[in-house]
């Protein structure tokens, strides 16, 4: 009824075009589009001219950021009056999510005379043309909203001073710390699902459950080799190997026994999880569906984004979810993020929007109700909670070092490519 894995040649050429492209870095995950990731064009300059100029667009960003007051905190209609003022009132907004028309809609309402121009792009896209118009000193972007989860856009972008964090005291002084190396919006997630009509209760509660024969080829999850933020999971697993080692002693009552090719419990995780014939599908939309259309009596059980649990109503699919009680830990957070772009032709206008779309002071601007969804969740205390959303401290996640994630995601993908049955 489900096909199965894709052929082994088609994998390895698609990852030696990934790994091209993250030779320095990693793109991020974006739910439906597979990945097409390419590195830019190195400069050509010794070393030392190398650092001059980094150094050189490093001080000049940092004082286009002061500048523009990134570092204060400005009241909206301030920033709406100056925004009109500037590049004919427009806005342009770089973002992977077609809500943003939503967004759109509600922006130019509430603040009249002003344009919000939306850029809608998978995050390969955004990421090359935003780039790409840098490097060539055209700045037409004012926001970048894209997904962290690889430590991409920390590393490449914010810490090199092509984005900004904006961060006003009044919308982000009670947000943890642990969360604001970028400007985060919302988090999504990941976990599983299963059909309600053919299940109780979810039959798994272990990721080491994936690995026993009774589940061989009846699971579904996003291939890692065409959506880099699964792959990022995956690091993430071999990251904390040491709580997937005591979670497999808890599920099967003894140390875990490493094979010669199995260097760490996460490292063994994912040999055994890829040799028990995983379903790989292109998008989580794929999953959710296959996982709950009526009527069926042997429905596979599917990995996919947390956001998708809003299909249960909208579509009538049967999906259960039991995230809160996984072992070791359910996944990891990807976590939305709005970016001022630097040299923002309307960087007051950037400003405002980023106000606009975590909620503003008290948290009820419009500009986050298309993202105020079950599976979401605002990195706010005030923004209103969606009825029937899990609370967002209850998801249990694994612990992620964006550092060790954009360091280590190149290795885990070679191993995971050399464990495929």
């Amino acid at each position: 009824m489900f096909k199965g894995k894709k052929l082994l040649a088609t994998t390895l050429t698609l990852s030696m075009l990934m790994t091209t492209a993250l030779g320095c870095g990693v793109t991020e995950k974006q739910e439906n589009s597979t990945a097409d990731t390419q590195q830019g064009t190195e400069k050509v300059q010794t070393e030392a001219e190398g650092e001059k100029a980094e150094n050189s667009e490093s001080a000049d960003s940092s004082d286009w950021a002061a500048e523009n007051k990134l570092n204060e905190t400005e009241s909206s209609e301030e920033l709406y009056q100056k925004a009109l003022e500037t590049a004919g009132g427009e806005i342009h907004v770089y973002t992977v999510s077609g809500r943003m028309e939503n967004v759109k809609e509600t922006f130019e309402e509430d603040y009249p005379g002003l344009t919000l121009v939306v850029h809608d792009m998978n995050v390969n896209e955004l990421l090359e043309k935003f780039s790409r118009e840098y490097e060539a000193g055209i700045y037409t972007a004012d926001v970048i909203h894209v997904k962290e989860q690889t430590g991409q856009i920390l590393k490449e972008y914010v810490e090199t001073g092509m984005m900004h964090n904006y961060q006003p005291e009044d919308i982000f002084g009670d947000v943890d710390e642990e969360y604001l190396q970028l400007t985060p919006m919302y988090f999504e997630a990941d976990w599983w699902y299963y059909n309600s009509d053919q299940y109780d209760e979810c039959p798994i509660d272990s990721w080491w459950d994936l690995t026993r024969e009774e589940w061989n080829g009846k699971f579904m999850i996003v291939d890692p080799l065409t959506d880099v933020g699964y792959m990022a999971f995956l690091t993430t697993i071999v990251e904390n190997a040491d709580m997937m080692a005591e979670s497999y002693k808890e599920e099967f009552g003894e140390d875990i026994v490493l094979a010669d090719d199995e260097p760490n419990a996460g490292y063994a995780f994912l040999k055994r999880f890829a040799q028990n014939n995983p379903i790989f599908e292109t998008s989580s939309n794929n999953i959710v569906k296959a996982v709950g259309a009526e009527g069926q009596t042997d429905a596979p059980l599917g990995y996919a984004v947390s956001s998708k649990i809003r299909e249960r109503d909208q579509q009538g699919y049967k999906l259960g979810i039991d995230p809160e009680n996984f072992s070791p830990a359910c996944g990891i957070y990807g976590m939305n993020v709005v970016e001022i772009a630097d040299h923002a032709p309307n960087p007051d206008g950037a400003k405002l929007l980023v106000r606009y779309l975590t909620g503003d002071t008290d948290g009820t601007a419009r500009g986050f109700e298309p993202y105020n969804t079950l599976g979401g969740w605002s990195v706010r205390s005030n923004v209103p909670k969606v009825e029937g959303n899990i609370d967002f401290e209850d998801y249990n996640a694994f612990p992620q070092d964006f550092d060790y994630t954009y360091e280590h995601l190149n290795e885990v993908q070679e191993y995971w490519i050399s464990v495929q049955p």
